[in-house]
């Protein structure tokens, strides 16, 4: 019975989610570069669901789906760009150690961790009390279409739908539509 209990709690813990990265003052100048200058392409996610991805092609690298992207390919990408792709290089507007440091942020925050980089949106960040916008939340993750007929929203959605609109959307994730035309665009229904 011990041996039971033993296996099971050694496949639960197998089985956990990845920890978030130790959080360390590189660790958070690399997150204060990438909400800086690889946000409005990666995502604040990394999961590269931005308006500005919708208009690129190949869109951007989705780090939450990159299995064995290492530092090295990560630097590499950031110094030197990646042919054929939206992706520019970094040399001449970051320096080396802020490359270093954003690629590793990268790599431990969105590959290994698989987190959702959430400490974006703090006081010291401007974002005082985020949570007042949780309305427009379900919209920013998707959970909601942004093309969903209003007739379909409740009253609560409605308001958080028009807070995303004139609030979130020129620089937040891209939530998903319905009819990949322009969501910002009222269409009639």
């Amino acid at each position: 019975m011990i041996r039971m209990r033993a296996l099971a709690l050694t496949l639960v813990l197998g089985c956990a989610a990845p920890a978030a990265p130790a959080s360390s003052p590189d660790h958070e100048a690399g997150r204060q570069i990438y909400n800086y200058r690889c946000y409005f392409c990666h995502g604040y996610s990394g999961d590269a669901r931005t308006l500005a991805a919708s208009m690129v092609e190949p869109p951007p690298r989705d780090f939450t789906r990159a299995e064995g992207l290492d530092e090295a390919r990560a630097l590499a990408a950031v110094r030197n760009g990646v042919p054929g792709s939206a992706m520019a290089s970094f040399a001449g507007i970051l320096g080396e150690r802020e490359m270093a440091l954003v690629a590793r942020f990268v790599v431990a925050e969105f590959v290994a961790a698989r987190a959702p980089n959430t400490r974006y949106h703090t006081a010291a960040n401007g974002w005082p009390g985020h949570e007042r916008y949780a309305p427009a939340f379900p919209f920013a993750t998707g959970d909601i279409p942004l093309d969903r007929a209003p007739a379909l929203l409740s009253e609560n959605e409605r308001a958080g739908r028009q807070l995303f609109m004139t609030s979130c959307i020129s620089c937040h994730d891209r939530a998903r539509v319905l009819d990949a035309g322009a969501p910002w665009q009222a269409a009639p229904r």
